[in-house]
């Protein structure tokens, strides 16, 4: 089979990369230089590489490497190329780019920040929704109704319970996320796959601000932990999401 070259991403310096790791299919990563820029390859099988958990880890390894050799601009998984010279004619013609890019990137981390709200807590949302002034009314209205309004009523009533419970939980989510951009040089919302994640977002990090960024996490904990809410927070990684 025709081997390809596996991209992992775009470093900052045409120096010799030392990666101790192996890259996909358990080879090992190179420099591909271009004036004072690097694509960071392997050698791999040219065909369509599969998304799974173990060549995303081998991916991620390389890029972490790298990050701790220079300043890195992650590629997305599965890029490759033919050659050498197919890699380095990509190199000449984003120079610019992928330049002002590390350039921009250069002593930041990106932190990745999920907020979740247990079942439970959700359910206790709801319970206080029930003393919206509008949900009081429509409950009034269903005490004093017959069998079939009284149904449609309850249906509108649980709708209105739920938009009410959705508004105050990404309110929380918005007071969150406004206080933690402050100690970021860029920030990104990123979707949530599941209701109990309230907040997915990503924070680009001076490395000089790393601590005061910790301390805002820690003590946003402190301020929201009575409402069941739990931080996890990720990181440092490359800039993944700002690429």
């Amino acid at each position: 089979m025709v081997n390809g070259k596996y991209l992992y991403g775009i470093v900052d310096g045409a120096f010799e990369f030392h990666f101790v790791n192996t890259g996909l299919f358990s080879k090992k990563a190179y420099a591909i230089p271009y004036k004072d820029i690097s694509a960071i390859v392997s050698n791999v099988p040219f065909k369509e590489m599969q998304p799974d958990a173990e060549n995303i880890t081998l991916h991620q390894v390389v890029i972490e490497e790298s990050r701790n050799q220079s300043t890195v601009l992650p590629a997305r998984f599965g890029t490759m190329f033919k050659s050498e010279d197919n890699v380095r004619q990509m190199l000449a013609k984003s120079y610019k780019d992928l330049k002002s890019k590390l350039i921009k990137f250069k002593g930041k981390d990106e932190f990745g920040l999920k907020i979740i709200m247990d079942e439970q807590d959700l359910e206790k949302f709801s319970t206080t929704s029930q003393n919206d002034p509008e949900i009081k009314r429509i409950k009034k209205e269903i005490s004093s109704s017959g069998e079939g309004t009284a149904y449609f009523l309850k249906m509108k009533m649980n709708e209105a319970i739920r938009t009410d419970t959705y508004r105050r939980i990404e309110q929380l989510s918005r007071e969150i996320h406004s206080e933690v951009v402050k100690t970021a040089e860029e920030n990104c919302t990123l979707r949530s796959d599941f209701d109990q994640i309230i907040l997915n977002a990503a924070y680009l990090i001076d490395r000089d601000e790393t601590s005061k960024f910790h301390n805002k996490i820690d003590a946003l904990k402190n301020r929201y932990q009575t409402k069941g809410l739990r931080f996890h927070l990720s990181g440092p990684w490359a800039p993944y999401s700002f690429c």
